[in-house]
């Protein structure tokens, strides 16, 4: 047996690859490092300096104090209606218990929802209960439907309507109530609406 002794000794000797591990956690252990030197949490102050100040939201004031009522009382569904407005576009729908009713939108569709849905015993007012995140706009619109179904309640009920809407403004749920020549059902306003249902 024969050895190639020239291309023994002319080729190179293999490559030591094993520190290329150490190299590369060394890396990773220098970059983790500098980022932990360099972060700084920003803290209220900063952010208040760099903002100018902290956005605060005003909740929603309801002054019933000076709210338009209805002249003379009325259990007839369309004197209500009238009383919140005298347009709308209806539609079909479903009452509070499941029955064929219709719906009257008073409001369009891009604004803030205001409607009533009536069936032949129920009548069921909604409308938007802005939130203090909401724009001045929007507040707006809602303190409207507030004063209209305050004044619509006025015909239903006289003071004890108005007096059901102020509590119902004020985070309190209010049922079974005669009203006028209804019986309360529901009214209550939260999860951003109002809601009111007159049985009659």
């Amino acid at each position: 047996m024969t050895y190639d002794r020239a291309s023994t000794l002319d080729s190179p000797p293999p490559k030591n690859n094993s520190y290329r591990p150490w190299l590369m956690v060394g890396l990773l252990l220098a970059a983790a490092l500098v980022l932990f030197l360099t972060f700084r949490p920003v803290s209220q102050e900063e952010m208040v300096a760099d903002d100018g100040e902290v956005k605060s939201y005003d909740p929603v004031v309801y002054d019933t104090s000076d709210w338009q009522t209805a002249s003379q009382q009325s259990q007839d569904f369309e004197a209500l209606k009238g009383a919140l407005s005298a347009t709308a576009t209806s539609e079909e729908a479903l009452d509070f218990y499941g029955n064929k009713a219709m719906r009257y939108r008073f409001s369009t569709p891009f604004e803030p929802p205001f409607y009533v849905i009536e069936s032949p015993n129920l009548f069921e007012l909604v409308w938007y209960y802005a939130a203090p995140t909401d724009d001045d706009a929007t507040k707006k619109q809602s303190i409207d439907f507030a004063k209209r179904s305050y004044r619509m309640m006025s015909m239903a009920g006289g003071d004890v309507g108005t007096k059901i809407v102020e509590q119902m403004l004020q985070g309190a749920a209010v049922s079974s109530q005669t009203v006028g020549g209804f019986v309360l059902e529901r009214g209550a306003c939260e999860d951003y609406r109002c809601q009111i249902i007159l049985r009659r």
